[in-house]
């Protein structure tokens, strides 16, 4: 069921499921912002640690949306080249907090399967061999 340490399939990321299986849904009751604690079909922890995806957001969603927002700005003063600069700024910060709102479970997702594909689990630190809040050793 479980792949072997150390390979991450992606695909299921960005489906927002467990790397491992693919099945299991990474957020936690249905949450936008919340993930689980881990997987309950093949024991994989999700976060290793308390603050575990704070990196999501400053590495990945950061620049994520810098690259989207600098692109849609780009985007907008060589089609409407008349259009103020202020205009564009305006236009393009409102899609980006909306778009950075959107992109934070997708960002945590990749930063899991990254940080698992680099710093593969041991058998000791499954899921349901922990006692609640205990972080991994």
């Amino acid at each position: 069921m479980a792949t072997p340490q150390g390979k991450i399939r992606f695909v299921p990321l960005l489906r927002l499921r467990c790397p491992y299986c693919g099945f299991t849904p990474l957020q936690a009751n249905g949450s936008w912002f919340y993930f689980g604690q881990g997987c309950k079909t093949c024991d994989y922890v999700y976060e290793r640690e308390p603050g575990y995806f704070t990196g999501a957001s400053w590495m990945v969603n950061y620049a994520v949306s810098a690259v989207f927002g600098c692109s849609m700005g780009a985007l907008l003063l060589f089609k409407l080249p008349d259009l103020d600069a202020l205009w564009v700024a305006s236009i393009v910060s409102v899609f980006l907090i909306a778009f950075g709102m959107w992109f934070i479970p997708y960002s945590m997702a990749i930063w899991l399967g990254f940080d698992h594909l680099i710093h593969p689990l041991t058998p000791a630190d499954r899921y349901r061999e922990r006692a609640p809040g205990q972080g991994l050793r």
